[in-house]
């Protein structure tokens, strides 16, 4: 299940304070010191920041304001710089104070490059950028100022995710055999740590977009990364905002794996696959076996959320009838007091304990409130018989990933209650 959002603006230059990036060729560390904590900063690029050269095909050049280390915070320079749009394979090779880098299939004419230097390059004593580097140049085309961003947030955990490619391409574009990057220009982001992306003086257009997570580093989308897909109408001098939410995908339905019994009229039902937690339960069944027994009827399937709701709510009542019954008794105690009856007051305040109210719901409680689980608790009308084997079949569930009929069926039993 793919799930993105799109929201346009006319200010190009309101998105430009979300950028971890910078547009300028010429920045120096602080004064020196002791002890170099400062990670490498580049101070100058070939081609120059907005440069137009026209028919160039050249190698690019990026100078730091130290000695880099031929290792990157990863352990490669591989991937250090992303060119983009792209026409194949960046090639980075390491010199003293700076990188220098070829693209396969070369530079095209009439085109603007947006060159981005990923925060994996470190000094000599392994300080490493602060941030993005990027710049722009062209090889013939206007540069016209439109922004493209967004950010990519993990479906299951909720978290941003860092590091992730997004493609764009023209939609609608001709195809030719053999050479579709040549035709339709595949313009590339990688995620910052906040898992925010950006695309900076694309060409005007409408475009298919897609934000995968490249595990195996082959630049394409493979069939179990997680991924997202969507489009964005640009316009010129447009700002448009496009969210993904990645999930790799599924085709198999979830299946029942462990039954536990929490209490005598509570089930914990756990599948193999998440499940969402905003969606209805409608068509989902369940039952216990065999007739024979008489088991007790499932009266509610409810999802975890919804399930520690119940408690919640179940704790709040205790709550409150506990504390009407301490304001009573202390009302009772001062009443025999003021009787004389100190005795009988006594006794009373001697089992009086003040209530304690349930605990608030963390940050982390409300933040990871709605994302997918694995479990279903089901709740039964009539309590299970002690040590007595049940046959659980579970039917008609959908999982994260939108595919029906999953369900199965598993052996359930409840242990003799344990005596003080």
């Amino acid at each position: 299940m793919t799930q993105f959002r799109s929201t346009r603006t006319r200010s190009v230059w309101g998105m430009i304070g979300l950028l971890s990036i910078c547009a300028c060729a010429n920045q120096r560390g602080p004064p020196g010191g002791p002890r170099d904590l400062t990670g490498p900063q580049v101070v100058e690029t070939f081609p120059d920041t907005f440069a137009v050269l026209t028919g160039f095909d050249d190698e690019i050049r990026i100078t730091f304001d130290e000695r880099i280390s031929e290792r990157g915070v990863e352990g490669t320079l591989d991937g250090a710089v992303t060119i983009s749009p792209e026409s194949g394979e960046v090639r980075v090779r390491h010199s003293n104070r700076a990188l220098r880098v070829r693209m396969e299939g070369g530079f095209q004419p009439n085109e603007v490059y947006r060159v981005t230097v990923q925060p994996v390059v470190q000094d000599l004593f392994r300080n490493a950028m602060v941030g993005a580097f990027e710049f722009i140049f062209s090889t013939g085309a206007e540069m016209t100022p439109t922004v493209l961003a967004g950010s990519i947030m993990d479906r299951i955990t909720g978290e941003p995710v860092q590091g992730a490619r997004i493609t764009a391409r023209v939609e609608g574009a001709p195809e030719v055999e053999g050479s579709d990057d040549l035709v339709i220009p595949t313009h590339v982001a990688v995620s910052d740590l906040s898992g925010v992306y950006a695309f900076r003086y694309v060409p005007p257009a409408q475009y298919v977009m897609s934000a995968f997570v490249d595990q195996n580093r082959n630049r394409e989308y493979d069939d179990l990364e997680p991924i997202g897909i969507g489009r964005a109408e640009l316009n010129p001098a447009d700002t448009v905002l496009l969210d993904f939410v990645l999930l790799a995908p599924d085709t198999t339905p979830a299946v029942l794996g462990q039954v536990d019994v929490l209490d005598s009229l509570t089930l914990e039902v756990e599948f193999d696959d998440f499940l969402d937690q905003t969606s209805e339960l409608i068509g989902v069944s369940a039952s216990l076996g065999p007739d024979s027994l008489g088991p007790p009827q499932v009266s509610t399937i409810m999802h975890q959320r919804d399930y520690v709701e119940r408690l919640r709510a179940i704790r709040d009542s205790s709550y409150v009838a506990d504390s009407i019954q301490f304001v009573e008794d202390q009302e009772r105690i001062e009443l025999l007091r003021s009787a004389g009856d100190s005795i009988a007051a006594d006794e009373i305040e001697a089992g009086l304990t003040t209530p304690r109210s349930p605990p608030e719901s963390s940050q982390e409680d409300l933040r990871t409130r709605d994302l997918p689980k694995r479990m279903l608790y089901l709740l039964l009308a009539g309590a299970l018989t002690a040590d007595q084997p049940y046959e659980l079949s579970v039917a008609g569930v959908t999982n994260i990933n939108d595919v029906p009929g999953g369900g199965g069926s598993a052996e359930v039993i409840r242990g003799m209650p344990q005596r003080e």
